[in-house]
């Protein structure tokens, strides 16, 4: 897990490049406080923070030169299959020198070019210098659990792995991005493609490579979930179950490889405690094993019980951390720093608290649950998808059957929601997103709702699977954006064994009868992988998710004074965008959005 940066351009750098990369490295250096490396020549400039987590000797130390010289390789992630694929290599004549990922993935490269990254399990973003070529060739995983953005300014290419390390470029434009801006204040959501806050700065789409030389830039996808949907054959429930098992137990395994301490985050829901299960009981876990909670004494949200029903199966040790709304206040502004981009909503403090316990643990690598509701449709809301699905499809008394279990269930609010979005004409959609965002001008929404993706491609499936595959693809970056800077904030790597790709295809393509159905979510992953859970969470009706008392919080009276400054602050900020006058929003979670974008723009205009 690293920091990566460069510059590229094929017609000569300008003379500060290489410096400047320089500093794009020192802003990043949370990132890898164990090593540094830079690489310059007259077209390229390369920069390298090391958190050394595989083969902790010098011999990771980046960039990472190929045998003759000729190529240049900074990686940030891991490759988890690398062992077997340093086997496979080997066998077709590669020699290697290190242990290291790096290198294997450098052969890898080699040998198979571009369709090497089929080939690979794992997280990454990574950046390949051709010095003959003059080219400059860069990637991303299938899920973008690894970040990479990028500008151009000049005429020169410039990449980092936060956008804090490009603000440093001079003369980059601080105008913000207007449809990033609408989609984050309309519809909740920030990282839907490749667009971020800054116009000027882009970031490499998940599942995508592309090449920068003399010709220019060009991306292309190399994956995309759509391919597996409905890819599945009619192997009976009982075979499907033990597949999905035998895929988690494997990916779990995979990510537990490390020269370092591993422990995992662990809340009372199925996805983290599944996992702890399948540690103790098929990986041999030993007693004492770091698990790391949050916990709110007297709220609601509060699901410490739930963690202690675990301890009373497994023997592991529990730590937790109790944010509040007080330690928060205190700490916005580091937070939002830490972040690079507003976040929408206070859980994102509570998962930082939650890391920096872990590292303070003196753990190094930390296994999370991310991912679970978006392979195995975990979230209340896909029963309207479901439900659109069976109408759409004509299945009117399969429809009757799951809504009334929907309601038997409590699970009503947020299917009925859903599922009214996506039939409702076009016209009453606009007009019940303008009430529930009233502090927004009209104007301003007019302008930018049509060009919404999630407007137009997000709620516009006729299916579970559907839906999943736009969860990848418009929804769950940006739950692994703040997971990345949250974690990286304390020199820690965040794995997560629910993306595994092996498994989000292999569950894309599973019939959605299988997924969801009798008013209940997750269907697949009970029957795979209760077992390795307890029964007060199999049994779980409600689903908080990473959640926190956040109305209890942004209620108390120095919130409400930071909202109404910031109000005023964003209004000012961004003409056009914000209805004259208007007051903080009521809903606590969109007052701290509010406050978010005040200190977004305090931080990107200094």
């Amino acid at each position: 897990m690293c920091g990566i940066s460069g510059a590229f351009n094929p017609h000569g750098l300008p003379p500060e490049a290489a410096g400047l990369v320089a500093a794009f490295g020192e802003a990043m250096r949370h990132r890898g406080p164990d090593d540094e490396g830079l690489f310059s020549d007259a077209v390229c400039a390369l920069g390298h923070r090391r958190l050394a987590i595989i083969d902790l000797s010098r011999d990771g130390r980046q960039p990472f030169a190929s045998p003759d010289d000729r190529y240049q390789l900074v990686f940030n992630g891991e490759i988890y299959n690398y062992i077997e694929l340093r086997a496979e290599l080997a066998a077709k004549g590669r020699v290697f020198r290190t242990r290291t990922d790096t290198e294997v993935l450098l052969a890898a490269i080699l040998e198979w070019g571009p369709d090497s990254l089929s080939r690979l399990n794992g997280m990454f973003a990574f950046a390949l210098y051709d010095s003959v070529a003059k080219s400059l060739f860069l990637a991303r995983d299938r899920c973008g659990v690894k970040p990479l953005y990028y500008a151009v300014v000049a005429g020169t290419f410039y990449f980092a792995s936060e956008i804090k390390a490009l603000r440093r470029i001079p003369g980059l434009s601080r105008a913000v991005d207007a449809q990033a801006l609408f989609d984050y204040l309309v519809f909740n959501r920030t990282d839907v493609c490749d667009e971020t806050f800054l116009a000027a700065v882009r970031r490499l789409p998940k599942g995508c490579r592309a090449t920068a030389d003399a010709d220019g830039l060009r991306l292309e996808t190399w994956w995309d979930p759509r391919r597996f949907l409905d890819a599945g054959d009619d192997a009976p429930l009982s075979a499907v179950a033990a597949r999905v098992e035998e895929l988690f137990v494997d990916a779990v395994t995979l990510r537990m490889r490390s020269d370092v301490p591993v422990g995992s985050c662990l809340s009372g829901g199925l996805d983290s405690s599944v996992m702890l299960g399948v540690l103790y009981e098929r990986l041999g876990a030993p007693a004492g094993y770091p698990c790391f909670t949050a916990a709110f004494p007297g709220h609601a949200v509060d699901e410490t019980a739930y963690v202690d029903a675990l301890a009373a199966r497994f023997p592991f040790s529990s730590h937790r951390t109790t944010p509040t709304g007080e330690a928060a206040l205190a700490e916005l502004e580091t937070f939002a720093r830490v972040c690079d981009e507003p976040t929408t909503g206070p859980s994102f403090y509570a998962q930082y608290a939650v890391m920096r316990l872990a590292r303070q643990t003196g753990v190094t690598v930390l296994l999370d649950g991310q991912g679970g509701d978006e392979s195995f449709a975990g979230y209340q809301y896909f029963h309207g998808f479901n439900l659109h699905g069976l109408l759409a499809r004509g299945r009117y008394a399969r429809f009757g059957r799951e809504l009334l279990h929907c309601l038997l269930r409590g699970q009503h609010v947020s299917a009925l929601q859903t599922l009214a979005f996506q039939v409702l004409p076009d016209a009453v959609r606009r007009a019940a997103l303008r009430r529930a965002r009233p502090h927004v001008s009209r104007e301003f929404f007019r302008a930018h709702v049509d060009a919404s993706r999630i407007m137009n491609e997000f709620f516009a499936v006729r299916s579970v699977g559907e839906s999943l595959a736009a969860h990848f693809r418009f929804k769950l970056e940006h739950l692994l954006r703040t997971e990345d800077r949250n974690s990286m904030a304390f020199s820690l790597e965040a794995r997560v064994p629910y993306l595994d790709y092996r498994l989000v295809e292999y569950l894309l393509g599973v019939p959605d009868a299988l997924k969801i159905g009798d008013g209940e979510t997750k269907r697949l992953q009970k029957l795979a992988l209760g077992r390795y859970t307890v029964p007060a969470i199999l049994g779980r009706k409600d689903k908080l998710g990473f959640t926190t008392p956040s109305r209890s919080w942004l209620d108390a009276p120095a919130w409400q004074r930071l909202a109404a400054s910031s109000m005023a602050e964003v209004a000012a900020a961004f003409p056009g965008v914000f209805r004259a006058d208007a007051p903080p929003p009521a809903d606590a979670e969109e007052r701290w959005k509010i406050i978010q974008l005040a200190l977004w723009r305090r931080e990107t205009a200094a």
